[in-house]
């Protein structure tokens, strides 16, 4: 049964365990995992690839996890807990670049499905599957959470039927003896390949306490995050092992030459919706709170949740078109890289304010400043580290240095900043 908690003046309703995991797991289990898993069958061999993804998924697991701990503990919302960390008004910068960068995945999620209609059916132009895509997401949206889980609970165990049929082509066609032979046709170092995989769900892990503020109980949130990173690991270990055994780099080729086009559309179609209508989701409760603020903490009749659902539907179907008349892979690298740069840093600031500074879940949120400068320097210093430190994992190079640039700052300005 569900149990409301009161939060300041508001209340919440929590969740079951099976509401938020499912939830969760179709948030991340997104059309991203086969883009990764054949980046990465391009980059390494079998067994590296495979340590990589365990390793990167598992890290992101954990930051999703602690993040997403703060947001039980504190049973906000992932802009609410923003707000002590940059300060009342700054606090709407940074959150508007993590929710702009987090709707764009819809963007991508649009243009594969465009793209693999497209190949089936060669009439159809891309833009038809692209555009009704969107649609969709945004109708199925607007039910609530309740539409969230339901097609959370069809979408994950047809995923797994999706793997087991992938993988018995895939020995059918090549034999797995064949892939632990493979070479990639496009070889990097293991530890840049670690780093795009850690990057690429980076945004999704900061943004965890959208979901988690809703579990009953602190150890929920970690089964939530590693039992859905766990099923991630294995949607892009697909991706690679399909990438490794066609020697193909283009996903769309690959499905087409394992005869897995049209299983792919009905996947597609599942993966999309369940991650694209929590995206939505995240970014409609996101903006509304910067609305918030801008109007003086005022609820504002016409910026409401469904004009956000809209807007967000619209701004992906921008830049989904974008993305496919540029190429969709060359577009979704360079966006895991602004992800694995910018969005790391901004989770350790969190982690750093509610666990080693404040080491408080409620007291951060009564006396804000308008503009906390600390937090600023600290992650321009993280995103420094991520972009100029050339050893160890980008991602966490710049979390960690803005974790100790922050702690370092506000413990010397303490008594200055009365804070």
């Amino acid at each position: 049964m569900s149990e409301k908690i009161s939060v300041g003046a508001a209340e919440i309703q929590t969740k079951s365990l099976p509401s938020i995991f499912f939830v969760f797991a179709g948030f991340v289990l997104s059309l991203t995992a086969f883009l990764i898993g054949t980046k990465v069958g391009k980059s390494v061999t079998l067994a590296k690839g495979l340590i990589a993804l365990i390793t990167g998924n598992m890290i992101l697991a954990a930051y999703a996890g602690v993040i997403g701990l703060i947001g039980m503990k504190t049973r906000r919302s992932s802009t609410v807990i923003l707000r002590p960390v940059f300060g009342l008004q700054g606090q709407i910068l940074v959150s508007a670049l993590i929710t702009f960068i987090n709707i764009s995945f819809v963007s991508v999620y649009a243009s594969m499905i465009g793209s693999q209609l497209a190949s089936f059916f060669p009439s159809l132009s891309p833009y038809f599957g692209l555009f009704a895509f969107i649609i969709v997401v945004g109708a199925v949206n607007l039910i609530g959470f309740k539409g969230l889980s339901v097609l959370g609970k069809i979408g994950v165990p047809a995923l797994a039927c999706f793997v087991v049929l992938g993988l018995i082509k895939v020995h059918s066609k090549v034999g797995f003896e064949a892939l632990a032979e493979a070479v990639p046709s496009d070889p990097l170092p293991w530890i840049a390949v670690l780093s795009f995989v850690t990057a690429s769900w980076m945004t999704g892990g900061t943004l965890s306490s959208d979901l988690t503020r809703f579990a009953r109980k602190p150890h929920y949130v970690f089964i939530v995050t590693f039992g859905a990173f766990l099923c991630v690991t294995v949607l892009e270990a697909v991706g690679l092992i399909c990438s490794l055994s066609t020697g193909e780099g283009n996903l769309v080729n690959i499905l087409n030459e394992l005869g897995l086009d049209s299983v792919a559309i009905f996947i597609y179609l599942l993966l999309g919706l369940t991650s694209g209508q929590a995206i939505v989701y995240s970014f409609s409760l996101a903006v509304m709170n910067i609305t918030k603020v801008l109007n003086g903490g005022k609820e504002s009749r016409i910026f409401n949740n469904h004009f956000w659902i809209v807007a967000g539907c619209i701004i992906a179907s921008v830049v989904g078109v974008i993305m496919t008349r540029t190429g969709l892979l060359f577009s979704f690298l360079n966006f895991v890289k602004v992800i694995g740069i910018a969005v790391p840093p901004v989770g350790g600031l969190i982690m750093a304010h509610f666990l080693i500074v404040e080491r408080n879940f409620e007291r951060p949120f009564e006396k804000m400043p308008a503009i906390r400068f600390p937090a600023f320097a600290a992650w321009f210093a993280g995103v420094a580290g991520a972009h100029f430190m050339k050893f160890g994992i980008a991602p966490l190079n710049g979390f960690f240095v803005a974790i100790a640039v922050y702690t370092a700052l506000r413990f010397a300005l303490k008594e200055k900043q009365g804070a």
